[in-house]
């Protein structure tokens, strides 16, 4: 998944600072992906679309060049691409990002060489582009895009005509509207919106086709869908913690995860000494499974708490260690970004470490464990908010088909001896759906099943 941010302004009416209202709108979207970061505007003065990216994280490589973006619409990206692309097509100069992924990207490429197309990467984003020229305008180029994609997307695509936005009828990436006088943004995630003095309207819906122009927005099309799919793992982990989709909270979902399984061990009679939460996805997870000792305490149902406390810090100038894409990487980034406690209040102790998801097992059983012991834990009993991921991601770009994931080991018991641990719990897909609040036919759940490989 990728962090993608539009903006609009009406030049009459905004009373802002265009530059700075796409800068740091984009800004916010940084934590969706480290490894290359764009901007692309237009100028109606000048009758230009500009484009410019970096290779590397957005606030230092753009604060010094920002020079002559100056406009009324733009668009912002981080990810792991070189996105936005531009293109001069026979739709005329556009420029394009998008989060998701192209499940059949190859056999597109392939087929548009047969008819003598040439490319300049041949990944999904170039391809889209060619899929959108097709037609004789933006719109019917989505519609048609999208008839022949197999896979699930978030679109943004300058042009002189204004901004298009599209999320694929599927509904797996989400893209949000938010508003102030005079302009109209929409992003991956409103969790910047606030501090631009923009408030969040709404959530584009499945398969809605939108032009910003002009600083306001109009629903031009929409693409008819057979089922709506919504990612569960926005909720569980993707998104930043005060992220809201259809109005649900991302950290509310977070605690209500973790609430699940506070009650499940309160029943089989297992109370930490402490509870520890893996930094920083992990966070609202330890919070709400400490509030439940808590709430039952309260209620006089049980008469101790553990305490909540931090054995494990994230090292703030450090990257994330899921998004990249090569497995080096991943390992380099676990590595250094947790540090131990310097404090020496946890020997002996029952400790309860939670966190969102279970993937690989690279981090926790070289880093974490190892660091937990360090601190003369006695009892490691991870408490995992996701259910068992099961399999790739066919619909983004962070797990891959062949991964192997540490539910490789089909016993739990096999994963407790491999990662070192006393205890391991999961939550369960039906937890999972009742955390998020939405029905489970509007969910996808295909990282907790098993799918062909």
């Amino acid at each position: 998944m990728a962090g993608l941010f539009a903006l609009s302004i009406n030049s009459e009416k905004y009373q802002g600072n265009f530059l700075d209202d796409l800068f740091w709108g984009t800004f916010y979207q940084q934590h969706a992906g480290e490894e290359y970061s764009g901007l692309s505007t237009y100028n109606p003065n000048r009758d230009k679309i500009e484009i410019r990216t970096h290779r590397g994280l957005f606030r230092p490589t753009f604060s010094e060049d920002l020079l002559g973006l100056e406009g009324t619409e733009g668009i912002g990206y981080c990810g792991i691409a070189r996105e936005p692309f531009f293109v001069d097509s026979r739709l005329g100069k556009l420029s394009a990002c998008f989060s998701g992924n192209l499940i059949n990207c190859p056999e597109l490429i392939d087929r548009f060489k047969d008819f003598g197309h040439t490319f300049e990467r041949g990944d999904d984003i170039e391809t889209i582009t060619k899929l959108i020229a097709q037609k004789n305008n933006v719109i019917e180029g989505i519609k048609k895009a999208d008839e022949e994609i197999k896979g699930a997307y978030s679109l943004l695509i300058l042009t002189v005509e204004g901004i298009y936005l599209a999320r694929c009828p599927s509904a797996h990436w989400p893209l949000v509207i938010g508003e102030k006088k005079g302009a109209v943004v929409v992003a991956s995630e409103s969790g910047g919106f606030l501090n631009r003095g923009f408030k969040l309207i709404r959530s584009l819906e499945p398969g809605e086709i939108v032009l910003m122009k002009n600083g306001s927005y109009e629903t031009k099309d929409k693409i008819a869908g057979d089922k709506i799919q919504f990612c569960s793992f926005l909720w569980v982990y993707s998104a930043f913690p005060n992220a809201v989709f259809e109005e649900i909270s991302a950290s509310a979902a977070r605690k209500r995860l973790a609430a699940t399984l506070a009650r499940q061990d309160i029943e089989r009679g297992f109370i930490p000494d402490i509870v520890i939460a893996i930094p920083d996805s992990g966070r609202f997870h330890g919070i709400g499974y400490h509030q439940e000792f808590c709430r039952q305490m309260n209620e006089g149902k049980i008469k101790k708490i553990p305490i909540y406390d931090e054995a494990l810090l994230k090292y703030p100038y450090a990257g994330r260690s899921f998004t990249p894409q090569t497995e080096e990487a991943r390992e380099l980034e676990a590595n250094i970004k947790i540090l131990e406690s310097g404090e020496d209040c946890y020997r002996g102790k029952e400790v309860a470490v939670c966190d969102d998801s279970l993937v690989r097992g690279v981090q926790t059983r070289a880093n974490l464990v190892p660091k937990l012991r360090a601190l003369g834990v006695k009892g490691i009993h991870f408490r995992i908010s996701n259910p068992e991921l099961r399999s790739h991601c066919p619909w983004g770009k962070t797990t891959k088909k062949g991964e192997t994931l540490v539910h490789r080991f089909s016993l739990k018991e096999d994963r407790i001896q491999v990662l070192g641990i006393e205890s391991l719990e999961y939550n369960t897909i039906e937890g999972l759906v009742s955390a998020i609040g939405l029905p489970r036919e509007q969910l996808c759940v295909d990282c907790d099943l098993d799918l062909p490989e």
